[in-house]
């Protein structure tokens, strides 16, 4: 199963994303790790990545993809994958190069969200960067969410405000009531 995760940053989309991935048992891959991984290198990608990242923004799309199709096409992903970060608007879309079989909504309140954020220390957490990167999110990314869902994609949300095992729980219902379907 091909699983796209949306959610505003700090949602959680990690957590909930790889724990998914391990009851499918099908890779998580998260853009963000491999731009962070990325940026450490001296190749002239890592370099672009390091230079959008530390100005708070996003990595250019044909890149993106590049590297997203890439790392798709690894024999790991053929069963599935759960995919974070990418596509995050609608010219991803078109560069994707997998289907999509379900998209999970990881709902939570953007003032938590910050909190979240803040906590985990990031260099690239910065407030004006967050702010960007919410905004982005509004205009860019919800798109991609109202595109999947107007050609048939499944859509589930979760809400991620409670506590984990609670979390867990209900993303475990929701996981039992797909394969039923």
């Amino acid at each position: 199963m091909n699983i796209l995760i949306f959610g505003v940053q700090g949602s959680g989309k990690s957590t909930i994303g790889k724990y998914t991935a391990e009851k499918l048992n099908i890779p998580f891959i998260a853009t963000g790790d491999i731009f962070r991984n990325l940026r450490e290198e001296g190749s002239s990608l890592g370099k672009l990545v390091k230079e959008k990242i530390d100005e708070g923004f996003l990595v250019p799309d044909g890149p993106t993809m590049e590297i997203v199709n890439k790392r798709l096409a690894n024999e790991d992903a053929e069963t599935g994958f759960v995919l974070d970060g990418a596509p995050r608007n609608l010219e991803q879309v078109k560069m994707l190069k997998k289907s999509v079989d379900l998209a999970i909504m990881v709902a939570l309140d953007k003032n938590e969200a910050l909190k979240r954020l803040f906590s985990r220390g990031r260099v690239d957490d910065t407030q004006e960067a967050i702010n960007k990167r919410f905004a982005w999110y509004e205009e860019q990314t919800k798109p991609v969410i109202s595109y999947y869902k107007d050609r048939g994609v499944k859509i589930i949300e979760i809400d991620n405000t409670p506590a984990e095992d609670t979390v867990r729980k209900n993303l475990d219902d929701l996981l039992k009531e797909l394969k039923r379907d």
